[in-house]
């Protein structure tokens, strides 16, 4: 491996150390690699410990045996690292690109609970949530705002299918669509995403997920999907949102009025609503647990019917339709559930740091500072089955002349 800090490493002896693993596979197309791994910038790593964790990566990356250049740098306010490799092996063959950048995510995941660093899963998200801003069509740059919009939802929200995580893009005017077909008798799934105008039509041209990269596409959709109903389940997210919604069920009113009750909550609705008038879709959008769920996904009292005969029939049994809120629990109640999940909080975290203690005394890394430690934050956002590597390295690579065979 050649790591170098100082930034002093001629291109040309890069380029040197890669020519000999491509010129074994003329059919490789894209053979070089580059994957990049930024801190969060209220961590403050040494130069060793995250040349251990980029070494670490890169072997249960399958690239441990590969020649690998590692940048480390400050270049935008923060230490961060650019791994560049290449994606042949000294046998001629191809290394497995299958499902790289959710194979790179779980390897991240693994290594922060192996060394007890912080969780950095959707920080960078987090960061773009705030100044998000929905999709301009006349502004341009149209597959870039789509691609920004789209990564920084599906970073932040959990979504349960694909039609929720369209109803969200809906609101930052882009929608995602799948298309099915086949090919030869093979049947395919794709995903598009297009852009919207402020008035929910369609405008310009859609994009192939494949565009993107393959963390937009229907396979990673779907494991992200399913990702998102374990947490929701595991953090019983649901219950705030069913909460609320009761709240601003009572004396329900008008489709405004009940909008603007649950606004107040921090949740959007929003409403399906065919030409006669009749609410077929409901699904509320929840920005305080950040989960969107389809109404009938919360419960029968949810569903679209429900709220259907409240907004569209005066003659509703309102009384059987409008669930009752729950009471409040007394103060004492309270004191005691708190105690409760104090206590199992301290007990999963004495037995996280008793199974941890043994792996750390062989890491190589010192462990006396990795209390703050808080690495990934950013990972392999763009496709990385084509080529992604600096300008600066571009240059060296050239483009081999095909040779013709002699008769």
């Amino acid at each position: 491996m050649a790591a170098e800090t100082s930034g002093n490493v001629p291109i040309e002896n890069c380029v040197q150390a890669f020519e000999p693993y491509i010129a074994l596979n003329s059919h490789v197309k894209k053979p070089v690699i580059h994957i990049s791994l930024n801190p969060s910038p209220k961590d403050i790593l040494s130069e060793e410990q995250m040349t251990v964790l980029a070494q670490e990566f890169m072997e249960k990356f399958g690239y441990g045996n590969q020649p690998y250049i590692v940048w480390l740098h400050e270049d935008i306010n923060r230490k961060h690292m650019h791994i560049v490799s290449v994606r042949i092996d000294e046998t001629g063959e191809k290394i497995d690109h299958n499902r790289e950048a959710i194979r790179a995510q779980n390897i991240c995941r693994e290594m922060e609970v192996k060394y007890e660093l912080h969780p950095t899963l959707g920080e960078h998200g987090e960061r773009e949530l705030v100044s998000l801003q929905k999709v301009d069509y006349p502004k341009g740059d149209v597959k870039v705002q789509v691609k920004h919009t789209a990564r920084t939802l599906l970073e932040c929200y959990n979504c349960h299918s694909l039609a929720e995580y369209n109803t969200l893009l809906n609101l930052y005017n882009v929608t995602v669509y799948e298309i099915r077909g086949s090919v030869d008798g093979k049947k395919y799934h794709g995903v598009m995403y297009g852009a919207l105008d402020d008035d929910g039509q369609q405008v310009g041209t859609p994009f192939k997920s494949s565009k993107f990269g393959k963390v937009f596409g229907y396979e990673a959709l779907q494991e992200k999907f399913a990702a998102s109903v374990g947490k929701v389940k595991k953090d019983n997210l649901a219950e705030r949102t069913r909460l609320e919604i009761i709240k601003a069920m009572q004396d329900i009113g008008t489709k405004e009025d009940f909008a603007l009750r649950l606004k107040e909550a921090d949740i959007e609705v929003v409403y399906r609503i065919n030409p006669e008038g009749r609410l077929y879709g409901i699904t509320f959008i929840d920005h305080t647990c950040r989960t969107v769920f389809n109404g009938s996904r919360l419960g029968k009292a949810f569903s679209a019917n429900v709220f259907n005969e409240l907004f569209n029939n005066s003659d509703a049994d309102r009384e059987r339709l409008i669930p009752q809120p729950e009471q409040e629990p007394s103060r004492q109640e309270k004191e005691t559930k708190a105690e409760e999940r104090q206590e199992r909080t301290e007990y999963r975290q004495q037995k996280n740091r008793s199974h941890h203690q043994s792996e750390l005394s062989e890491s190589l890394i010192d462990t006396s500072a990795l209390g703050a430690v808080d690495i990934f934050s950013i990972l392999m956002e763009d496709d990385h089955t084509r080529e992604y590597i600096d300008p600066a390295f571009r240059y060296g690579r050239k483009k081999k002349k095909k040779r013709r065979r002699r008769l």
